[in-house]
C-alpha cells in the first residue's frame, strides 16, 4: 500500500510540474504587427506580445568607403535593419513594468530563421510589482550567412490564477 500511495505522489508531482512548466504553443505564421493575446490555462494567465522581427545581414570589406546601414524605428517590431557581416551586432530595446499587485514571470521567446542570432540581457526571470526593466534584444552577425532573417520575438508574461502557485516560482 506505501508503495502504490509512493507511485501515486510521484505522480502527481510530475504531473503538477508539467503543467506549471507549459507555456502557450509556438505561433502557427508570424505576426506583421505587434500583436497582443491573452491566453489562460488550469493554473496561469498569460499575457503575449508578438513582435514581428527581422535583419538583414549585408557584405562587409574593410576598406569599403561608404557602409550602408539600415535602421527601423518603428515601435510596433523589432526588426534590426540591415547589419554588415562579421562581429557586428545590432541592438533594440524592450521596456516593461509590472503595474499588477502580484509578482509576474516573463518569458522571451523567439521563432523564424532570426532565432539562433538572437539574445537577450535578460529572460526568465520575476518582475516584482511596481518595478520596471530595460531588456537589450541583440542580433549578433558573426555567425550568420549574408541574406535575411525573420520571425517573430514573443513576450511571455505569466501569472498564477492562486497564490499557492507562488512557491513553484522560485
Amino acid at each position: 500500500m506505501k508503495k502504490i500511495n509512493l507511485i501515486l505522489i510521484i505522480f502527481s508531482f510530475t504531473a503538477l510540474f508539467l503543467l506549471l512548466t507549459n507555456l502557450p504553443y509556438q505561433p502557427k505564421s508570424f505576426v506583421q504587427n505587434k500583436t497582443f493575446e491573452k491566453h489562460s490555462d488550469l493554473f496561469f494567465n498569460y499575457e503575449i506580445i508578438r513582435f514581428p522581427t527581422s535583419a538583414e545581414v549585408s557584405p562587409y570589406q574593410p576598406n569599403q568607403q561608404k557602409l550602408s546601414l539600415g535602421v527601423v524605428v518603428d515601435p510596433w517590431n523589432l526588426n534590426f535593419g540591415r547589419i554588415p557581416s562579421g562581429k557586428n551586432f545590432a541592438t533594440r530595446f524592450i521596456d516593461l513594468s509590472n503595474l499588477k499587485e502580484k509578482d509576474a514571470k516573463v518569458i522571451f521567446k523567439v521563432y523564424g530563421n532570426i532565432s539562433p542570432f538572437v539574445n537577450f540581457s535578460k529572460n526568465n526571470f520575476i518582475l516584482k510589482p511596481n518595478e520596471s526593466v530595460t531588456v537589450e534584444v541583440k542580433f549578433y552577425a558573426e555567425k550568420a550567412e549574408i541574406g535575411n532573417y525573420a520571425g517573430e520575438i514573443d513576450v511571455i508574461v505569466k501569472r498564477p490564477k492562486h497564490d499557492f502557485l507562488y512557491i513553484f516560482w522560485r
